[in-house]
Order: C-alpha cells, then structure tokens, then sequence
C-alpha cells in the first residue's frame, strides 16, 4: 500500500507502472487469489493488467472473453452486484460457463468510470473459495481505487487528444503555410547602412498565440524541425525583394541545423547573403552531429551566427566549440548599456574576442540613442532593435534614420 501511495503522489511515474501497482496493492490488501484491471472493448473484455497465478486458469494480461458472458459487464450494468460471496451456490451465476472456467468461489468487482461518464472496464478481485470474510468495506475499497483509475485514464486520453490537437494544428500551418515573415534590419551602427536582415515568423492561424508558443508546441509533438524548415523556406522566398548585398538571417535550433532538409532549403539560395541563426535555448548535449553540420555550413559559402550571447547557454565554451561568423550580443547585456558599468565590461570583453578570432558582433535589442552610441564606443560595429526598426514585411530601406 505504501508503495501505491507513492506512486499515486508522482508525477513521473509510467502509466503501465502505476496501474499494475494499484492491481497488486489491491490483491495484497484484500488478499485475493487473482486481481486484475479489464477494459470494454466493443463485444470484448479485455485483461489490461493482472496480478496473481493467471495461468492456473489459463488467464493472463492480454486475454480476451466475450464481454456479455463474463461477472464484469453484468456488474456494471446492474444485473450483478459487486459482491457475489459464494458463486458456487448463488443461482445468478453458479451456471454460467465463466465460473466454472475460472474457478470462482468468489467474487467482487466494480466498475472503472472515466470523468466523462463512459465505463473503461472493471477492476476485480476473484478467490477460488469462498471467501466469508469480504465485507461492504471492501467494495468501499475497490471503488477508491477504481475512482483513482477512472481520473488516470481520463487524464490520459485527455493528454492523447491534446497531443492530436496540436499535432494537427502545426501539421496545417505546415501544409498550408500558414504563416508569414517579417524581417528586421541588421545596420552598421556608425553609417546606419543596412547590412541584413533577421526574418521572424508570425502566425495568424487560431488560437493567436506568441511565435515562440507555436515553435515550442512542434517540438512538443514532434513537428519542430519541419515548422523551422517551413519558415526558412518562407524567408528564402523573399529574399530576392532584398536590397543588393544584403544578407537574410534565418532562425533554427541545434537539431534542425543537423537536417539534410535545411540544406536542400539553403540551397534555394545564393549561400553568400544567407546567415543561419542558431537559437540556443537547451543544452547541446552530443557536439559531434552538430559539428559536422556547422562545417557543412561553412563549406557551403554561408555563415553561421550564435544568438543569445550574455544569456542562456551561450556562453564562452559554447562559442568556442561551434566556431561563428556573428555573435549576436541579447538584449539582456545591450539594454540600458550606456549607464551600466558591468554591461559595458562584458560588451568590451567579447568585442576583445571577436576582434581576436575574426567575428563580428551584433548588438541586439537596440532601443535608444544613447545605447547605440554606447554600443559604437565599445567597438561593436552591428546592432539591432527597435532603434533601427521593428519586424516589418518587406520591403526593407537602404539606409535607416531610426524607427
């Protein structure tokens, strides 16, 4: 029991782990010959999980009777109670087939009700004697128990039809393109010149949620990688509207870096004007795969930017390890920089760095003046932010005054 009870409190715990230790804490409790959980299916009843010698009557998880001959339905439906004492003697059942093919002497079922109302099955326990000692708190028991299962089973498939949900709906905005980019300038700070473009999608398909919800639900359910494809896809499409030498930056995470169908995506493109974000909001764990990736990249003519430098899991190791061509410093260490002393620090320090190994640095979150020509003293030569412009559909201006 106190093994149940645990497993009852966790939040991690198997679905198939949990309902097998309800059915043997119920056999242990109640000590019972055989336990076990059955699910309606259509004409059948069906073993889901089973605690006790099964095959002495040649019963085991996965075995199957027709559901109108058997105690369970006639249990649920009425025509029996939950506690037959004595099946040898007791007229409703002593000449039905099933007890003889089970050897009950006694039994005592009750049905497992979904929060909806529908009957999954029946949890039960048979002895092969008669068994006086059961009592009317017993049953009480069984349907705690039962209730328990109920809500399990309804939290389950409630889980499995949100899962669909959003698979179908991420699967739609696939299909479809149901979605649209819009782009935001990238500007040498000291002549305010475009220099690129970073594309953002945005999403209009219900319900209207944030991009980073939508990205996060993929994932969720396994349509990550072909999400950020689509929107690479997308801002491909419109580089062409692109003032010349202007370059587009797309955003994908570490896995869909990997994907031999980003590459075919890039190949759509002149790889000189295209710089591949990636978005680091996990820990890479195997550097290997990835590795190889970026040097596909490199080799390909495009170039590789880092995001989120100052914040998250970009940090100096990771830098160092995938080697970009940009490293875009986050909005956390550019915001409010021309009064903070320790911003200015770090600014400095990775202006150092990248002068050293060769990469350019990209202020991100550029709000005001006053940061911009902060950010230009330091030595950074790239920024981005609202100061210059906010995500716009295109088409994107030569020259920036400020938004």
């Amino acid at each position: 029991m106190q093994k149940m009870q645990r497993l009852i409190q966790s939040d991690s715990v198997d679905s198939s782990d949990f309902v097998g230790v309800v059915v043997a804490a119920m056999k242990e409790h109640l000590d019972a010959d055989i336990s076990f959980l059955s699910e309606f299916r259509h004409e059948l009843k069906v073993i889901r999980k089973l605690a006790g010698d099964g095959k002495a009557i040649n019963t085991e998880e996965g075995s199957a009777f027709p559901l109108k001959d058997t105690y369970c339905y006639r249990m649920a439906t009425g025509e029996l109670p939950n506690l037959i004492q004595d099946a040898y003697s007791d007229n409703r059942v002593k000449n039905l087939a099933i007890t003889k093919q089970l050897n009950i002497g006694t039994y005592i079922g009750v049905p497992v009700i979904l929060p909806n109302g529908h009957t999954f099955g029946s949890l039960c326990c048979l002895y092969h004697h008669v068994e006086t000692s059961i009592q009317p708190r017993d049953v009480r028991f069984m349907h705690v128990l039962a209730d328990i299962l109920g809500n399990h089973f309804g939290a389950e498939a409630s889980a499995i039809e949100d899962r669909r949900l959003k698979y179908d709906r991420i699967g739609n905005v696939i299909a479809n393109q149901d979605m649209r980019m819009v782009f935001q300038p990238i500007v040498d700070i000291s002549t305010r010149k475009l220099v690129g473009a970073e594309a953002l999608a945005r999403f209009d398909a219900e319900p209207r949620r944030t991009p980073d919800v939508w990205f996060a639900e993929g994932w969720e359910v396994g349509l990550g990688r072909e999400l950020e494809i689509a929107a690479v896809r997308l801002a491909i499409a419109q580089l062409h509207q692109f003032p010349a030498r202007a370059y587009l930056s797309v955003n994908v995470s570490p896995d869909t870096l990997q994907s031999e169908a980003l590459f075919e995506t890039l190949a759509m493109a002149d790889p000189d004007r295209i710089v591949v974000e990636v978005t680091e909001h996990a820990v890479v764990k195997e550097y290997e795969p990835l590795m190889e990736a970026i040097l596909k990249l490199h080799t390909s003519g495009s170039r590789l930017a880092v995001d989120d430098v100052g914040a998250g899991h970009s940090g100096l190791g990771h830098i160092i390890r995938i080697t970009p061509k940009i490293m875009k410093l986050d909005v956390s260490l550019t915001r409010g920089i021309y009064q903070d002393v320790v911003k200015q620090a770090l600014a400095s320090s990775a202006v150092a760095f990248a002068s050293r190994v060769n990469i350019d640095i990209v202020a991100e979150g550029i709000e005001t003046a006053e940061d911009a020509l902060a950010l230009q003293l330091l030595g950074v030569r790239y920024g981005q932010g609202y100061y210059y412009g906010k995500p716009a559909p295109l088409p994107l201006k030569n020259e920036i005054d400020h938004a």
